[in-house]
């Protein structure tokens, strides 16, 4: 059976602290598969947001999409991709949120959720082995993906 994916605007926000540290606001699209959102699931946990942040660089969200429907090369060793990446700054040696995203005739399927970063060779999968594997039909994956190429602030 497949699963739905769907884009949702969510902010993380931002913070002064007493010792005069920071975090910066965010602006960004959670994926929202079958009604549960992996920044709840995942993201937080790190403090991730998605790839999908209006912060980053325009030709990072238009990267991001083209990763996610095999029309770019994976970011990470071993075919993964990213899905979430450090709130403050997108790099991924502070970390990543991953998973292998395959095509399967007329679906997309997202499985082997971990977590890593750009300067180890593990991958932490055991965290992450509650969340899918999902199963998307390849259409609807698509268009859900390709509306965020003209993410702009004013549409969070």
């Amino acid at each position: 059976m497949n699963s739905h994916l769907e884009l949702r605007a969510l902010v993380r926000a931002g913070a002064q602290y007493p010792n005069g540290t920071s975090k910066s606001e965010r602006h960004f699209l959670d994926f929202t598969v079958a009604g549960q959102s992996l920044w709840e699931v995942l993201g937080r946990r790190h403090d991730m947001v998605s790839v999908l942040c209006v912060e980053y660089a325009k030709d990072e969200i238009v990267k991001a999409v083209g990763r996610l429907l095999l029309e770019e090369k994976a970011d990470l060793p071993n075919n993964r991709r990213s899905l979430c990446g450090c709130s403050e700054c997108g790099d991924f040696g502070c970390g990543a949120m991953t998973a292998v995203v395959e095509r399967r005739g007329g679906t997309f399927a997202w499985s082997a959720f971990g977590y890593e970063n750009n300067y180890e060779d593990a991958v932490s999968l055991d965290a992450y082995n509650v969340v899918g594997p999902f199963t998307f039909d390849a259409a609807s994956y698509e268009s859900t993906l390709r509306q965020a190429i003209p993410l702009r602030l004013a549409d969070i």
